[in-house]
């Protein structure tokens, strides 16, 4: 972790421990009754699989709780994870809400020292580790989960508890299936999350977890406790109505070898196509009368296929590869062989492309449901070992690397990172690969896109900024760097209102005649360009169109190009990346104003009609930003840094709000990009709250804000400023 501020401090850490992944942990004291309630944790209630990674330090024995739920309906754990009072580890489960199994350790867990423990849990059966060894306990088994929808905790089970953490924690993380730990020729992925000295605790993002808490550096005080963000978010997958496919190209993996592969996630059983190319020809991946088949033709069709298959695995993500070596065809499902047969001879490649989500040339076979990671190689993969079909599966959770696997055709991940054109309503989906066969969908908007937990991210900016308009809550700049005279620029900014039909402000620069400004009114949204001629220049998108709730994140791109020929094009509005459509248009001038004095304010207009929600990632660009440019800003629903944006050179202004501010009588939030920071009025420490679509993020409980220690494991020496806000930091160095 390099130098940043989280409020209230700069955490700066020791020079050799700077891109460790970890470098400060949080302190508990079960006198004081800490802990950390992270909320309902949706993928672990009634799962079959599960792990939960800690780095722990106790400062004393005796049952401390280190993660885990409690049903206070019954009054039974569902899932505890704890060091017991003789110091082993120990996992209670509940298996029906009137009785709790559990199971321990064989090792002891020494005091005043960073251990990391692990538990998994799969089908009932249990290991533990500690620092890296498997513990097994003396009875493996949990006859099953009890399922209910309950808050979990860090440091206790809940929030009445009796015997809560007492020391230090760092690095939890917990994910929705059984971690391995390199045994029977799997990924050691225990390992890596053990980490070594030299290089620190492991990332457990390279694992898929569906939660990881960065004690100590990514938290932030809000004045009376702890904001814990959730470092691992839902990523994104491609959800296929029939009809909607994506075209790849004339791709021709080699004519006596092939390898595809692909998740997938069917909603109904009706005959449908992951992947092919043409209708008895070539090749394919596809569900056909109840069965997954894996078709070739080598000389002549021949096909494989494993039976019951939608019977079996409806609504539920699986992972399939096909491979081919010139003289035998195998079909895997999560990672295991399910059938085979001979086939030899040479594929005679047609003109046909090949398209994921239907069959290019056949009617029908059209996919309902998601897919993510399609791949192709030009040989055929092994079934276990470095680069496999097993290191494909990678216990349920798709690759986030390809090293290694040199016959790689094509990688299609279908998620953030394919790109929108909302002009022509298609997706260009990257190819990961080396090749570049990128791929374009078709009948596709941009709802196709959608969360799911199939494989997690991590985000950018966790926090954000509450403005109570019954407070007259903003915040201002001095001056700006907008209105400028010139005939282009870009306002965007990530909103979530508590009341849609109160008039309030969003952004605005305004002075009479020159003036800048996005507002709501009624639901609706108006953006005003006031050229310093007329007070009436302005366009309005209906509510209708815009269609809000509140408490909802929505993001907000205005786009001015004063060299389009006609008003209702030199003004444009895009929410979540659409553009929207005017219900007014009236006259507009070709030019901005040009007075840089008019101060800037975000969620208010010179200090009135202030704003009634949160507010995150405002910025300002200089240019007119293409749809392509602002779909990079939506980043599919989650903000992203901006100093990676293609148009980084046109970006004026950038204040993420919560992220890199600080509080010390008013909030200072800094300008990422220039130099005009801003300063809050009528706002207090307790304004900084959750980020953009997060979810099972931490708020703590009896920690006073001194908890952050710079002590975690494989680093020590870290320091934390002290009085010191983000402006602080300055640009001087010794010369």
């Amino acid at each position: 972790m390099s130098t940043q501020f989280t409020n209230r401090q700069w955490r700066l850490p020791n020079e050799e421990n700077k891109s460790k992944v970890s470098n400060y942990s949080m302190d508990f004291d079960n006198a004081s009754s800490d802990y950390i309630n992270v909320g309902n944790i949706e993928s672990l209630q009634g799962s079959s699989d599960f792990s939960i990674s800690a780095w722990i330090n106790l400062s004393t024995g005796f049952s401390n709780r280190i993660f885990g739920s409690w049903d206070t309906s019954v009054s039974k754990r569902i899932v505890g994870f704890a060091v017991s009072s003789v110091n082993t580890l120990v996992l209670q489960v509940s298996n029906n809400g009137t009785s709790f199994e559990q199971r321990y350790s064989t090792s002891t867990i020494s005091t005043n020292v960073w251990t990391h423990v692990v538990v998994t849990f799969s089908s009932g059966n249990i290991n533990f580790y500690i620092n890296g060894s498997v513990e097994t306990p003396s009875n493996t088994t949990i006859t099953q989960l009890y399922n209910v929808s309950s808050d979990y905790f860090i440091g206790a089970l809940k929030s009445s508890e009796a015997t809560p953490m007492n020391g230090k924690i760092d690095a939890v993380s917990v994910f929705n299936y059984a971690l391995t730990d390199g045994t029977g020729g799997t990924v050691n992925q225990i390992a890596t999350l053990y980490g070594s000295s030299s290089t620190g605790i492991g990332n457990p993002m390279t694992l898929n977890p569906v939660a990881f808490y960065n004690l100590g550096d990514k938290s932030a005080f809000n004045g009376a406790n702890y904001l814990v963000p959730n470092s691992s978010l839902k990523d994104y997958v491609f959800d296929f109505i029939p009809n909607d496919y994506i075209d790849i190209g004339n791709l021709q993996p080699s004519t006596t070898s092939l390898s595809i592969s692909a998740w997938a996630y069917k909603t109904d059983a009706t005959n449908a196509s992951i992947i092919g190319r043409g209708a008895s020809v070539d090749y394919g991946i596809f569900t056909y009368s109840g069965s997954l088949t894996f078709g070739l033709n080598s000389g002549s069709w021949s096909t494989i296929a494993i039976s019951n298959f939608t019977s079996n695995y409806l609504n539920q993500w699986f992972h399939v590869c096909a491979t081919w070596d010139g003289f035998t065809m195998k079909l895997y499902l999560n990672g295991n062989e399910e059938a085979s047969a001979s086939k030899t001879g040479t594929i005679t490649y047609t003109s046909n492309d090949t398209t994921i989500g239907k069959n290019s040339t056949l009617s029908g076979y059209e996919w309902d449901g998601k897919i993510s990671n399609v791949q192709t190689y030009t040989t055929a993969l092994p079934a276990i070992g470095s680069n496999s079909v097993e290191t494909l599966y990678n216990n349920g959770s798709p690759l986030t690397s390809m090293t290694g696997f040199t016959s790689l055709q094509g990688w299609w991940k279908l998620d953030a990172s394919a790109t929108f054109d909302s002009s022509t309503n298609t997706w260009t989906i990257p190819d990961d690969s080396t090749n570049s066969n990128d791929g374009t969908s078709f009948g596709m908007t941009q709802a196709n896109l959608v969360q799911s937990d199939l494989s997690f991210t991590s985000g950018y900016s966790p926090y954000a900024l509450d403005f109570d308009s019954a407070s007259s809550d903003y915040i201002q700049t001095t001056g700006n760097n907008i209105m400028n005279g010139g005939t282009q620029a870009s306002l965007s900014v990530w909103i979530n209102t508590q009341d849609k039909t109160q008039t309030q402000q969003i952004l605005s620069s305004f002075s009479g005649k020159n003036y800048i400004e996005m507002t709501l009114i009624s639901g609706g949204l108006y953006c005003w360009m006031g050229d310093g001629s007329s007070t009436t220049n302005y366009n309005i998108v209906n509510s209708s169109n815009l269609n809000i709730s509140n408490d909802t994140w929505f993001h907000l791109t205005y786009v001015f190009d004063g060299n389009q020929s006609t008003d209702g094009t030199r003004l444009k509005a895009y929410k979540n990346g659409t553009l929207l459509t005017w219900s007014t248009v009236r006259t507009i001038g070709t030019t901005l104003a040009n007075d840089s004095s008019v101060d800037f304010y975000i969620g208010a207009r010179n200090g009135a009609t202030t704003f009634n929600g949160s507010l995150s990632n405002a910025s300002i660009w200089n240019t007119a930003l293409t749809s392509s440019q602002v779909s990079e800003l939506y980043n599919e629903g989650v903000p992203s840094n901006l100093n990676n944006h293609s148009a980084y050179s046109n970006l004026v202004n950038w204040w993420q709000l919560g992220s890199n501010s600080s509080f010390n009588t008013n909030w200072t939030v800094l300008d990422e990009k220039g130099s005009n920071n801003g300063t809050s009025v009528n706002m207090t420490e307790a304004d900084i709250v959750d980020g953009v679509n997060t979810y099972a993020n931490g708020v703590s409980s009896g920690m006073g804000g001194d908890e952050v220690i710079g002590d975690a494991p494989y680093s020590t020496a870290n320091s934390l400023s002290v009085n010191m806000d983000v402006e602080d930091r300055v640009t001087d160095t010794p010369s």
